[in-house]
């Protein structure tokens, strides 16, 4: 899933990445972000909080979908990503190593787990296992996917605290980060928004050249 490929943008967009690196790593990643965010840490994580819209421009300023779209660096990682885009609820998935590719857990009211197409999909066993849960854990987790009729933030809600992680308040008040032991909050660095544009718009000039585009 990209930021342009969004089919309704107007919609709410909020969410949080918890990232297990070191809080410099992630601080790292952050400034290279054009999101504006807090960063935070919690009880054996870093939490990054989006705080806004993106400063790019559209169909890249849901800061929401950007950042769930963005991979952990291969040292910030491994982190479970949790937002309410659309009216669904997405658990983002970005494993350690140096394969940087997010995966995906969709869920939609009415519908439950949802198959997009193009997306790589992430499993209920590991989330348990970056979360650093307990095996049995992933049984309710199982469960708790299958049920319908929640509110996306509150099924985020509930697969963090079944996860056994925090900042589950954050979802629903991403302004209390910012009142958190530690919080900083990162606007993003101008030179990085333009480079950002810079590389968008080479890449579709590339992709005219090729063909690829009509």
């Amino acid at each position: 899933m990209s930021p342009a490929d969004d089919p309704t943008p107007s919609g709410r967009s909020q969410g949080l990445v918890l990232a297990a690196g070191p809080r410099p790593e992630v601080d790292t990643w952050v400034a290279a972000s054009i999101v504006p965010v807090t960063v935070v840490p919690l009880q054996g994580w870093v939490a990054v909080v989006t705080r806004g819209p993106s400063r790019a421009g559209s169909p890249y300023d849901d800061g929401g979908l950007v950042n769930a779209c963005r991979a952990l660096s291969a040292r910030a990682a491994p982190g479970l990503g949790f937002f309410e885009i659309d009216g669904r609820a997405l658990v983002t998935v970005h494993a350690p190593g140096r394969r940087r590719r997010v995966r995906w857990v969709v869920w939609e009211p009415e519908q439950g787990l949802l198959r997009p197409p193009g997306l790589e999909l992430a499993g209920p066993s590991e989330l348990v296992r970056l979360a650093g849960a307990e095996a049995p854990v992933r049984d309710e987790l199982v469960d708790l996917l299958h049920e319908t009729r929640v509110r996306p933030a509150r099924m985020l809600q509930a697969v963090m605290a079944t996860l056994g992680l925090p900042g589950t308040r954050l979802l629903d008040d991403p302004a209390h980060a910012d009142t958190l032991p530690g919080a900083v909050r990162r606007d993003p660095d101008p030179q990085q928004v333009e480079w950002f544009e810079d590389a968008v718009r080479d890449s579709v000039r590339l992709r005219r050249e090729l063909g690829v585009l009509s």
